[in-house]
């Protein structure tokens, strides 16, 4: 403001010097007439005729020359007091003339520091942008979008998941970037916190972040993996242009869950998916649904196996194909006239527990197993049909095998087994038992024992394994077979209480038959006479479960009458089993349940694991162990039952550990070549302690080692080293289940079996489905 002032003062200056001018011009010509014409009135003041004029023009000057003298006193005035201002003002313009020269200074200084700092963010961010690109083109999964930013002399090192290695340009392209897209179809990321750029030099920037990748699998799209990365990238500006020339990446794999809020587990929510299938069925049986909604969840190379007794109307026997089991459906709906059916996931007392879901998922692909115990169907036969009328009560057993199929975006049954009892209607009434204590048996299933080879034997969720070497003797013949009939018979109870001197509430009970028979006269032993107890896993059991052993009655076959309680049994626990490695003799066991606990599983711990012998691991179950007390672990598809006074022995130092950290660990099968017998890997495992993979430390008890498998049979066991496949392990084989007893060191084995490929019209799979969790 101060400025236009002084410019505006200087205007009216100017002004008023340019009147005063004119008016001094003025001035002087009316001056120089005056004098003119005065002369001219002295000459001719003779001359009377003109005189007046000249009187009057003079008179009319001198009035102008009266009112310029007074223009011209006013305007010197003004003139003088202009002087004296600016005189008095002079050193005020200097100053501010001096602070605009200071501020223009300034200014330009200021530009310069904001053009200087303009370029070096302008680096920086463009260093940021090519990360930023570099990550959404591996979402985009397409090469040509990730490739354009990578330096020719790019590195990459990716430690963890997915794809660990180490990679030039070329291999990055040809090996991760494809092994990558291959294997994901849908990819999400985003960074957990905002990038950190460091100012290496000019030209040199590093980007610090962690990033999350979302990422659902071509062949197994339900099964969501989140990998989270922690990366180092290094990007350098080269001809003035920036591009990544290193990539440090640490990778591991959580579940959803962990980075989603209350975001359920994949295996809760697949297992739903898969009872809800199983509901419909059902339902669509008692509904008599048409028998293409019936069976609208089988595959169409689906095998049904229907096993037991069963109405005349109805015929026993494998289904294949699915014409043909909506043939059998059909006859069902013909047959009934009325189906009241329900759906219990019950022991044989009727204590509810939930059905046995067994999730597989894998990136290769994903498998289920259902088992539910009494599915209860009671049919009205229908009017001019076999045995009209009558009304028939079925209990179930069935076993249904699944495959996700992601081209029709749905599980599939494959294959679903029914083992089918008929039992009078009078057996689903609930009544309160004055008899002696009876055992009636509800299932059994026998093996036929070679003492040379072992046996595994499973019924319902008990699975009961012979070693190799034991034979059955009878110590009131002193009679030794090295062949035998071995049963697992599992019974409903009548008048039968908690164990004395308890509040237990007894469940159901178990018992082992030797050729038929339940009495504490037969022994398991070694070829030395000395015990060789079964091992007995069951599966279900939570740590307030135990059991009391009872003899003393008399069994016909169907029944078991009298006996009573003798001891406490001991067992090992884990989440959701329990195992013992103590009967050796053929009685009754009876579960009981605790209003406590009774046993401690071993607690969830976190290690991290690596590499091994050339093998990814995929995941990783870490429990912790107290090596006296011993424990059993249930990891994906794996049992491992720990004997107490299993201790780590460390051969370099010499030390023993009683306490330790003990991890089941999946690892991926690409690229592994076949078995030396040719077979293929279906699953790929190892043992760590605290975290190490080595045939450095052992363990002073083996480690009994049970994996749940669709297809037990045929299968071998390798232990994989540095050299590959090292030895083949032995096994014993169950339906569905494989056994190893002789594990005490922590290293990677591979489970193997002949290559089978099914194809149908919608979906191709194969038997390698990777691992298992």
């Amino acid at each position: 403001m101060k400025g236009i002032s002084n410019i505006i003062f200087a205007v009216v200056v100017v002004i008023l010097l340019i009147i005063a001018a004119i008016g001094f011009y003025e001035y002087s010509t009316v001056s120089s007439k005056y004098s003119s014409l005065q002369s001219s009135y002295s000459s001719l003041s003779m001359m009377s005729s003109k005189y007046m004029n000249l009187s009057n023009e003079y008179m009319s000057l001198q009035t102008k020359y009266n009112q310029l003298a007074k223009n011209y006193s006013a305007l010197e005035s003004m003139y003088n007091a202009l002087q004296m201002y600016l005189k008095g003002n002079e050193s005020l313009l200097q100053m501010y003339q001096s602070l605009y020269m200071q501020a223009e200074h300034n200014i330009s200084q200021l530009e310069a520091q904001l053009q200087a700092t303009k370029t070096t963010s302008g680096k920086e961010g463009a260093a940021l942008d090519v990360v930023m690109l570099f990550y959404d083109g591996i979402a985009i999964e397409n090469p040509n979008d990730v490739t354009p930013f990578l330096a020719p002399n790019f590195t990459a090192t990716i430690i963890g998941v997915p794809f660990a290695g180490t990679y030039t340009l070329s291999t990055f392209n040809s090996t991760w970037l494809s092994d990558f897209f291959s294997t994901y179809e849908t990819v999400y990321f985003y960074t957990t916190a905002l990038p950190t750029v460091t100012a290496m030099n000019n030209n040199t920037y590093q980007i610090t972040d962690v990033v999350q990748y979302f990422v659902a699998p071509t062949n197994d799209p339900v099964y969501l993996q989140v990998f989270n990365a922690s990366n180092i990238i290094t990007v350098q500006y080269i001809h003035g242009v920036p591009y990544i020339t290193s990539l440090m990446w640490k990778g591991n794999e959580v579940p959803p869950s962990a980075v989603i809020a209350g975001y359920p587990s994949q295996h809760t929510l697949q297992s739903n998916q898969v009872l809800e299938e199983y509901l419909y069925e059902i339902n669509a049986l008692g509904a008599e649904f048409p028998p293409n909604v019936i069976a609208q969840y089988f595959s169409p190379s689906a095998t049904l196996v229907i096993n037991g007794s069963l109405p005349p109307g109805l015929k026993a026997g494998t289904y294949q194909g699915l014409s043909n089991i909506e043939n059998f459906f059909s006859s069902w709906d013909n047959y009934f006239i009325f189906v009241l059916e329900y759906l219990q996931n019950l022991l044989p007392n009727g204590t509810v527990v939930p059905p046995t879901v067994q999730i597989n998922l894998s990136p290769s692909g994903a498998n289920a197993t259902l088992t539910v115990n009494d599915t209860v169907i009671f049919g009205f036969v229908n009017q001019g049909q076999p045995g009209f009328p009558a009304i028939y009560d079925m209990h179930s057993v069935v076993t249904t095998y699944f495959i996700y199929n992601s081209t029709a975006a749905e599980w599939q049954i494959v294959k679903q087994v029914w083992n089918v009892q008929m039992v009078p209607i009078a057996s689903d009434t609930i009544y309160y038992p004055l008899g002696p204590a009876t055992f009636i048996v509800n299932s059994e299933s026998t093996v036929t024992v070679n003492a040379s080879q072992g046996a595994v034997v499973t019924d319902g969720n008990i699975i009961v394994t012979i070693e190799p070497g034991t034979y059955a003797y009878n110590t009131k013949t002193n009679t030794t077979l090295s062949v035998y009939n071995f049963s697992v018979i599992t019974f409903s109870m009548e008048g039968v209480y908690a164990p004395p001197n308890t509040s237990y509430t007894p469940l159901y009970a178990f018992a082992f038959a030797i050729n038929g028979q339940i009495s504490p006269v037969w022994e398991l032993v070694t070829a030395s006479k000395s015990p060789s107890p079964a091992i007995t896993v069951v599966l279900g059991a939570t740590d307030t479960w135990t059991s009391w052993t009872w003899f003393g009655g008399t069994f016909n076959g169907t029944t078991y009458v009298g006996g009573g309680y003798k001891f406490a049994d001991h067992w090992l626990y884990g989440n959701g089993v329990i195992a013992n490695i103590q009967f050796f003799k053929p009685v009754i066991w009876i579960f009981e349940a605790s209003q406590t606990p009774v046993g401690q599983p071993p607690m969830s711990a976190s290690v991290s694991v690596s590499p091994v012998y050339g093998m990814n691991p995929v995941m990783a179950y870490t429990y912790t162990v107290n090596g006296t007390e011993g424990g059993v672990i249930f990891a994906g598809n794996i049992i491992t039952i720990i004997k107490p006074g299993s201790y780590i022995v460390n051969t370099s130092s010499n030390t023993t550990l009683k306490t330790y950290e003990f991890s089941i660990i999946y690892y991926q099968l690409n690229n592994l070549p076949n078995a030396p017998n040719g077979q293929t890997p279906i699953l790929g495992f190892a043992y760590a302690i605290n975290g190490q993979v080595t045939t450095k430390l052992y363990s002073t008890e083996p480690w009994i080692t049970l994996i749940i498998t669709p297809d037990s049979q045929q299968v071998t066991m390798w232990t994989w080293l540095s050299s590959g496949y090292a030895f083949k392990d032995p096994i014993v084989i169950g339906n569905g289940v494989v056994v190893n007893l002789t594990f005490f060191r922590p290293v990677p084995w591979i489970l193997t079996m002949p290559a089978v490929t099914s194809t149908t019209s919608s979906t191709t799979y194969s038997s390698t489905v990777g691992y298992w969790a």
